[in-house]
């Protein structure tokens, strides 16, 4: 996946590209951006409106200005080119750097990131998204779910929750000559539930090109979308990632399969509740009652 971001710009390409056409105000924050890259990664809009002499809702009007949807989204783009310019020692220690060593810093430093990723992927999932991928997977003999690095997690998390809504599910945690195996049994009456972030290797794309070539419908969930993916799969749901690391990448990955889960349980309540009652007496039969 690319690094870059609109246009394919880095951010300080991207930005000053634009300056001329920013208001004064808006020109002296994104001078300062600029010239303080770490210390806009790292900042909220109130913190970056009084060091650069102005105001939270300056920086946010700049940084719309400039042609993102908000702060967060400028952040991304900036992590973006942070990301593919330094290396990755680099960016742990600035990110330790601006955590500080005192909990309550790391607590408020850790919930503000928390914070702002959910509100951006709340504006970024679309209803309809979220809808067509329930009804793909409720559709789907088996629904088939992998995911890249320590996304498998969030795959293995969503093979437990979707089966709990009464969904045939398998998880896979194969790569190289061992996933080739795992997808022998694909056919085109099967979903595939994949979930990449910001990076793709040989195993995602033998996923796509063997699920595209049988017939499997694909729903991606994932933090950077590029247009060879977006091309090949049938949904996206958006799980923006942290431009500062600060939270994990499964943050919002895993919320994306709380909301799916939901989604498929409102569809088919009653689908749901016989898989809950036979898990309930299943787990009686052990003497695990809840």
């Amino acid at each position: 996946m690319s690094t870059t971001y609109l246009g394919g710009d880095h951010f300080d390409d991207h930005v000053r590209a634009r300056l001329d056409d920013l208001k004064p105000a808006e020109r002296q924050v994104a001078r300062f951006m600029l010239a303080n890259p770490n210390e806009v990664l790292f900042s909220s809009a109130g913190d970056l409106g009084a060091a650069a002499g102005t105001s939270d809702a300056t920086v946010v009007r700049t940084a719309k200005a400039l042609g993102y949807s908000g702060l967060p989204e400028l952040k991304r783009h900036l992590g973006q080119t942070f990301t593919a310019r330094t290396e990755p020692t680099v960016r742990l220690s600035a990110a330790m750097e601006n955590l500080g060593s005192t909990g309550s810093r790391q607590i408020d430093r850790v919930m503000a990131d928390s914070a702002e990723r959910l509100q951006e992927m709340q504006r970024q999932l679309a209803p309809e998204a979220v809808e067509e991928a329930a009804r793909l997977l409720l559709d789907a003999r088996m629904v088939f779910t992998w995911g890249l690095g320590l996304s498998s997690v969030c795959a293995e998390y969503a093979a437990f929750r979707l089966a709990r809504r009464g969904l045939v599910t398998r998880h896979c945690d194969d790569t190289g000559f061992r996933l080739a195996d795992a997808l022998l049994p694909l056919s085109a009456d099967d979903a595939v539930l994949v979930y990449v972030p910001a990076r793709q290797n040989r195993d995602v794309e033998l996923i796509l090109r063997y699920a595209e070539e049988v017939g499997a419908a694909v729903v991606l969930v994932t933090s950077q979308l590029s247009a060879d993916l977006e091309s090949r799969v049938r949904v996206v749901l958006p799980a923006p990632d942290s431009p500062t690391k600060f939270t994990g990448e499964t943050l919002t990955a895993s919320i994306v399969t709380d909301i799916l889960a939901h989604t498929i349980a409102g569809r088919e309540p009653d689908r749901a509740k016989a898989s809950a009652d036979l898990l309930t007496r299943l787990r009686a039969d052990l003497g695990e009652r809840k």
